[in-house]
């Protein structure tokens, strides 16, 4: 007589939620520019040496920097996010490793 094994599928229906995606920036002269941290190792550095290539190219008006306590901290939970939303026009994130 065979025998049989249960297998199991550890699988759900994918969520799906539609967002709204704010449009593309093609020229950063006179803008305030965010800088966003997750804490992922190196992240801070490439995010600084992407903000000193930014203020040698553009004509910023200033950049700003957020962190956010790891990379469990949900965005639309961080106050952090949502103070670099309301002071920069436009944000850049790092999850670099």
């Amino acid at each position: 007589m065979a025998k049989t094994i249960d297998v199991l599928i550890p699988t759900a229906e994918p969520k799906i939620k539609k967002i709204l995606v704010n449009p593309r920036v093609y020229d950063l002269n006179g803008m305030v520019v965010g800088f966003l941290w997750n804490e992922k190792p190196n992240g801070d550095f490439l995010l600084h040496r992407l903000r000193e290539h930014l203020l040698q190219r553009y004509k910023l008006v200033r950049t700003d920097w957020g962190q956010v306590d790891g990379v469990h901290v949900m965005a639309e939970d961080a106050s952090e996010v949502k103070q670099l939303a309301a002071s920069a026009d436009t944000v850049v994130i790092a999850v670099g490793d």
